[in-house]
């Protein structure tokens, strides 16, 4: 107890407003791997109905593959702007399909191509995860906490 006045301590919650740079990562990320993916499998959809224009030993699994790929894109594109701006339901949806595309890059890694299904699973857990853990969590549960 020296008299002075102690030093002004950091808020137990963090502020709500400002996003954190691994949240903005994430929603772009969502908005480049929805396109990428959905590009892609429309276009293989579209080569498993042409003739021929698949190994016919491959066909198949690159087809289910294809329309696994597009609910993903569908749904990462529709949410990023929700994660964007920090919509809680919009972070549970990012978290399903990131669920739905860890289980289709293991259904593509197993019966089809193995490289680009392990690279999927990794793309689904850098997506999700962030929002999860760290300061991506943080912000979102401070945005959810009520304000006194």
């Amino acid at each position: 107890m020296t008299g002075q006045p102690a030093a002004p301590q950091p808020p137990a919650v963090p502020s709500p407003g400002r996003r954190p740079g691994v949240v903005t990562a994430v929603a772009v990320l969502c908005w480049v791997v929805g396109a990428l993916e959905l590009v892609l499998s429309i276009l293989v959809l579209v080569l498993s109905a042409v003739p021929d224009a698949l190994p016919s030993t491959l066909a198949g699994s690159l087809f289910a593959s294809s329309i696994g790929y597009l609910v993903v894109a569908l749904a990462y594109l529709a949410v990023g702007f929700g994660v964007f701006r920090g919509v809680d339901v919009a972070r549970v949806v990012v978290l399903l399909a990131s669920l739905v595309h860890l289980a289709v890059g293991l259904y593509t890694a197993l019966t089809s191509e193995p490289i680009a299904g392990i690279l999927s699973m990794g793309l689904a857990v850098a997506i999700a995860l962030p929002l999860w853990v760290g300061r991506g969590a943080a912000w979102f549960d401070a945005r959810r906490a009520p304000r006194t």
